[in-house]
C-alpha cells in the first residue's frame, strides 16, 4: 500500500504502531490465545506488525500472516520471524487457499472494509471443516466513530498508571502517540459497528457463534461443521 495519505493507512507511524502494540498488556492476544486452539494451519488476516502470529507459532504448524501495509509486513518478518511462518502482504479478498485453515483469525481488521459481509463470508470460506473463525473487532454506540476525547482523556487519566506499570520512557512514549496526528487521523476515519448490529451481522454469517464483550471491542468465534457441511 503506498497511498500514504490516506488516513486509514498504517504505514506512516508503522515502527511507533508497533512500539505501541508490544507495550500494551497481552499485546492484543490475550483473548485469542485463552481459547486454547491448536492445529496444523492458521491464518492472521490482517497481521500488522505480527504479535498474534509470533503466539500461535507455538501452537500450530504453519501460521500466514497476511496484511495490507508493506512496512508492517517488513516489521513483522525482521522482528517475528519463525521456521513456521510466513508472511504476506496482500488483500483479504486476494487470498485463496485451497488447503484451508484450522484457525482464521483477525483482530480490528474488518471495519475497514468497504463490504463488511463480503469479509466475514470470505473469512468463512478460507476454514477448514472442524476449525475455528475467531474474530475481534471495534465496536461503538450510539455513534459509529468515537469523539477525539474518548481516546486522548483516558489516555491523560491513565498515564499515571502506565508509570507505573511500563515506567516513565514507554509512558511518555504512549501518551504522546494517542495524541498523535496521524493515529488520531486514523482513528477518526474508522467506522464501527453497534453492539447489536455486530452480533446481527456475524450471526447471520456464523449462526450459532459464540461472542464475549472485551469492552472497546466484541469478539466472536465459531467452529465449522466437522462434515463441512450446513451451519453451527
Amino acid at each position: 500500500m503506498t497511498q500514504t495519505a490516506d488516513p486509514q493507512s498504517f504505514d506512516r507511524f508503522a515502527l511507533d504502531y508497533d512500539r505501541f502494540v508490544s507495550l500494551l498488556p497481552g499485546q492484543n492476544t490475550a483473548w485469542l490465545l485463552g481459547l486454547g486452539l491448536r492445529g496444523e494451519r492458521a491464518l492472521d488476516a490482517g497481521c500488522g506488525p505480527g504479535h498474534a502470529v509470533a503466539a500461535l507459532a507455538d501452537s500450530f504448524g504453519e501460521v500466514v500472516g497476511l496484511d495490507l501495509s508493506g512496512p508492517l509486513i517488513d516489521i513483522a518478518r525482521a522482528k517475528r520471524a519463525r521456521p513456521n511462518v510466513r508472511y504476506v502482504v496482500a488483500d483479504l479478498f486476494d487470498l485463496a487457499d485451497a488447503d484451508g485453515f484450522d484457525l482464521v483469525y483477525s483482530h480490528t481488521t474488518l471495519h475497514h472494509l468497504k463490504d463488511y459481509r463480503a469479509g466475514l463470508e470470505h473469512l468463512k470460506s478460507l476454514v477448514r471443516p472442524g476449525g475455528t473463525v475467531a474474530l475481534i473487532d471495534n465496536v461503538c454506540d450510539p455513534y459509529p466513530t468515537p469523539p477525539r476525547r474518548a481516546y486522548t482523556w483516558p489516555a491523560l487519566w491513565n498515564f499515571p498508571g502506565e508509570i507505573r506499570r511500563v515506567g516513565l520512557r514507554d509512558a511518555w512514549f504512549q501518551l504522546r502517540f494517542w495524541h498523535s496526528r496521524p493515529w488520531l487521523a486514523h482513528l477518526l476515519s474508522d467506522r464501527y459497528l453497534s453492539r447489536e448490529r455486530f452480533r446481527e451481522l456475524y450471526g447471520s454469517v456464523f449462526p450459532g457463534a459464540r461472542f464475549d464483550d472485551l469492552g472497546f471491542a466484541l469478539a466472536m468465534s465459531w467452529t465449522a461443521p466437522p462434515n463441512g457441511g450446513g451451519d453451527r
